[in-house]
């Protein structure tokens, strides 16, 4: 490894990556651009369908996926807007690990999966 990896890592490990929303794209991502949660606007913009996280593989195991739901689930708590969980990272881990988020849950979504 080397010491720009090894600084980066670090960094990630003791901070957390700042995320940024990027509206043109309609995808939450990390600043260098690289790892992302795409979405979805539906139902006249009242509900935000998340349709795929992606991290690279250099930069799996450090959380970055778990932040950029926590990024986007905030984005549509502060906006009034229900979250549709099409990706299956964000249903079948981020939302079992983070419970707290299931009432974002789009009701459409949450009463099917009961």
């Amino acid at each position: 490894m080397t010491n720009t990896a090894a600084t980066s890592e670090a960094k990630l490990a003791t901070e957390p990556p700042k995320i940024v929303w990027n509206e043109g794209k309609r995808r939450f991502e990390t600043e260098d651009h690289e790892a992302f949660i795409e979405y979805k606007m539906r139902n006249n913009g009242k509900v935000m369908d998340l349709v795929h996280t992606y991290v690279p593989s250099s930069k799996r195991g450090l959380g970055l996926a778990s932040h950029l739901c926590v990024a986007a689930f905030e984005h549509a708590s502060s906006h009034s807007i229900s979250v549709i969980p099409s990706c299956s990272y964000v249903s079948e881990t981020f939302l079992p690990r983070n419970p707290s988020w299931k009432p974002l849950v789009h009701s459409e979504v949450f009463k099917s999966s009961i």
